[in-house]
């Protein structure tokens, strides 16, 4: 697995987030009412996730505030670990796809990343039909993808 990622990036520390996301829409798919915390009780221990488990203790204690803030206190930019752990914010103060990308978006920087991740991310946990159909009506592509189900 670890080839793939290296295949598409050449940082280490972008392959452990890459690790990580992959790690929390595994969980996800695999039924996890909870992949964050799941993630946390099987990775605490992991030498090579202690950061990101870190982070995400940081990022929940920080669940209180608004997502905006939260984005800009932890950086705009597409850079790790700001992403990764903006993208953890809004996923523990949303409920579904829809609030999650909007709270997103609304947030600014380059949010394009965060979306990708925190969409796929509720795909995995609540299926497809999660996502808005006003929303794939509006975009061609994504009717394709779907399609291919």
């Amino acid at each position: 697995m670890r080839l793939n990622f290296e295949t598409v990036t050449v940082s280490k520390i972008s392959h452990k987030y890459a690790l990580a996301k992959f790690h929390l829409l595994d969980l996800a798919l695999k039924g996890s009412n909870d992949p964050i915390s799941d993630f946390i009780k099987k990775f605490k221990k992991d030498i090579y996730f202690k950061n990101i488990v870190a982070d995400i203790y940081k990022v929940k204690k920080l669940k209180s505030k608004p997502h905006s803030m939260i984005v800009k206190k932890l950086g705009m930019a597409c850079s790790y670990p700001g992403t990764f752990n903006s993208s953890i914010h809004s996923i523990i103060n949303s409920t579904n796809y829809k609030s999650a990308i909007l709270k997103t978006i609304k947030a600014g920087g380059c949010n394009c990343s965060r979306a990708n991740f925190i969409g796929a991310y509720f795909a995995a946990l609540k299926g497809v039909n999660t996502i808005p159909k006003s929303w794939i009506k509006k975009t061609a592509p994504a009717k394709k993808i779907l399609e291919q189900e």
